[in-house]
């Protein structure tokens, strides 16, 4: 009761302003920034459509580029299931759930509405704080390290940041979540008896029937959660060495048989989807995941990005600014965060001592704590072993973002009563000192800062900026414009054109033809060029045919290519240029 006292209201209202607090913080500015391609290939075949419907090799305009984003009222979900498996390597559970929310909004001048495709991550993103504050409370037993794990996940940048796409991350993350209560119920229903106390009780069927549930949901959002999962087992397993290693019959009791029962369901829900993983082994859609190691250079990368995306997870600085204003903000946001999370690191070290006092706290830690170490050295092992950094770009750490939170939180928990077990923490050359609950709101503090950054496009700034590449269009052509995008059509499922689509897309938006001010003197125009995912030599004559359609003189705009174009009277004025992460060639074709 004194863990209540000490928040005042009772703990659902506390639960209820974290989640209304995390709802709005990820709603603020939803569409300020650009959709980018990965963000339209969701959208494509959230509306049930296909990236292949684009008019192929043909000059075509703005309204013809966003066909796939258009939607029609044909469409259904078993389209979205089909384009979705025919050209992605992702599970439909999100694009279902966004097809049939999508039809709640209505379209902006007959394209989806951006602000719509990113909500219902938002909304996911909010409902992850509940989700972790059940696994905090769970997993410590602690309604405080619930609390606190709950109150940093609504102000988590990360959190804040994968929430703003219109991408399945959000969902991915409150499903991993929710499997981490399960994991708590199922791991303290395995906990041996101390003395004089009753014997845990078994997971009853239901709550293992609910717990499969999860797991294969887990796996129908995005397959890496299989990796949360792993990770659960790997702790699973050190408790069974633990306990079998003095009584082999141990883990042969009814608490061990339910969790095999479980394991066994999982398993079952995950072998559905073997024969799709199959189909899309190969797919150059995970080729940019690809790590050297044959280049030393590279080997830190995924130990460099694994810490940075755990600090990530609790603040960020300023990353994203221009001009010597700029660079000065960035440094000193840097400096400023430098002694919190020195700070933060000697409250962790000495909390793990004071978390294990109890025989709850120290089991809880394992739980936990086991978790959060296990799934990173899996993304260690995955990145080495196999050659594939998937901690590149921190969007897989949703597979271990919630258990940090609840870690967090179940550490954090001693130093915020008033009689915390923590020594004030001193800081260096001043005479004053920091209390444990002064830590802990001054990191939560830190954490609302740095995901007011995120809002506000001054961190995590997205590497692709469409916006800016068409102002890079507007600025520096003379003649009509042509923006042409090469793209294979490979035997795997592959997404076509989407970055094109992104760009047309902002050019809707923002920079309409249609629109009275428009600084367009002639729309632009555009065109798939397509080539055969085997060939060694451009199917130049296709992309000659193309050209001949377009009135002359036109300044083509070639992204992802730098051709020499001259026998077609094209000059270049520009080779690999690269305006808002879009690398393109320039040339005046007179």
């Amino acid at each position: 009761m004194g863990l209540l006292k000490t928040w005042r209201w009772p703990p659902i209202g506390w639960v209820a302003v974290w989640f209304l607090l995390a709802l709005a913080l990820r709603l603020s500015f939803l569409v300020s920034k650009p959709l980018w391609m990965d963000e339209v290939a969701t959208v494509i075949f959230t509306l049930g459509n296909s990236s292949h419907s684009v008019p192929l090799d043909q000059v075509i305009s703005l309204d013809q580029l966003l066909i796939p984003l258009q939607p029609r009222p044909e469409a259904t979900v078993d389209s979205t299931i089909h384009y979705l498996m025919q050209e992605d390597n992702h599970p439909p559970a999100y694009f279902v759930l966004a097809h049939l929310w999508m039809h709640f909004f209505p379209t902006i001048q007959g394209v989806a509405s951006p602000w719509a495709a990113r909500a219902l991550p938002a909304l996911l993103g909010a409902l992850s704080v509940p989700a972790v504050y059940l696994a905090g409370w769970l997993g410590f037993r602690s309604v405080l390290a619930g609390q606190i794990g709950a109150a940093l996940m609504a102000v988590s940048p990360f959190g804040v940041a994968i929430a703003q796409e219109a991408r399945h991350y959000s969902l991915a993350t409150l499903m991993v979540s929710l499997g981490l209560a399960c994991f708590a119920v199922g791991g303290w229903s395995l906990r041996e008896a101390c003395a004089g106390e009753p014997p845990p009780v078994p997971m009853s069927p239901a709550f293992g029937l609910l717990w499969v549930g999860v797991n294969a949901l887990a796996f129908a959002t995005h397959y890496f959660t299989g990796l949360a999962l792993l990770a659960q087992a790997l702790v699973l397993a050190a408790l069974a060495w633990h306990q079998g290693r003095s009584k082999l019959l141990a883990i042969w009791r009814r608490p061990w048989r339910r969790l095999y029962w479980v394991m066994g369901g999982t398993l079952a829900a995950y072998l559905v989807w073997l024969p799709v993983l199959v189909n899309f082994q190969g797919s150059n859609q995970s080729s940019g995941l690809a790590l050297d190691l044959s280049q030393p250079r590279y080997w830190l990368d995924p130990i460099a990005q694994m810490l940075a995306g755990l600090i990530f997870m609790v603040v960020t600085p300023i990353t994203h600014a221009e001009g010597r204003v700029g660079i000065v903000a960035v440094v000193l946001s840097v400096l400023l965060l430098l002694p919190l999370l020195l700070g933060l690191g000697s409250r962790l070290i000495e909390a793990r001592g004071l978390v294990g006092q109890s025989d709850t706290g120290r089991f809880g830690l394992g739980l936990m704590g086991g978790f959060v170490v296990a799934a990173i050295a899996l993304f260690l092992a995955v990145s080495y072993g196999l050659a594939i950094d998937i901690t590149r770009g921190h969007r897989y750490n949703f597979v271990f973002h919630p258990g940090v939170m609840v870690l967090l939180g179940g550490l954090l928990a001693p130093y915020w009563p008033e009689t915390g077990l923590g020594k004030p923490l001193k800081i260096p050359f001043t005479p004053w000192q920091i209390s444990g609950r002064r830590t802990v709101q001054g990191i939560w503090v830190a954490g609302l800062v740095g995901t007011l950054f995120v809002v506000s496009n001054l961190a995590f700034a997205k590497y692709y900026d469409p916006a800016q590449f068409v102002r890079s269009l507007q600025a520096e052509s003379k003649y009509p414009v042509l923006v042409g995008f090469p793209t294979k059509l490979e035997a795997k499922p592959t997404v076509i054109g989407h970055e094109l689509l992104s760009i047309g897309w902002e050019i809707h938006r923002h920079f309409n033809p249609k629109a009275p001010d428009s600084a367009w003197p002639v729309p632009p125009r555009f065109f798939l060029w397509t080539l055969p995912s085997d060939s060694t030599v451009f199917p130049e004559d296709k992309l000659a045919e193309i050209l001949s359609t377009m009135p002359r003189p036109f300044d083509l705009w070639f992204l992802n290519s730098d051709i020499y174009l001259s026998a077609y009277a094209c000059i270049p004025l520009r080779h690999e240029g690269n305006s808002g992460g879009h690398y393109h060639s320039h040339y005046e074709c007179t």
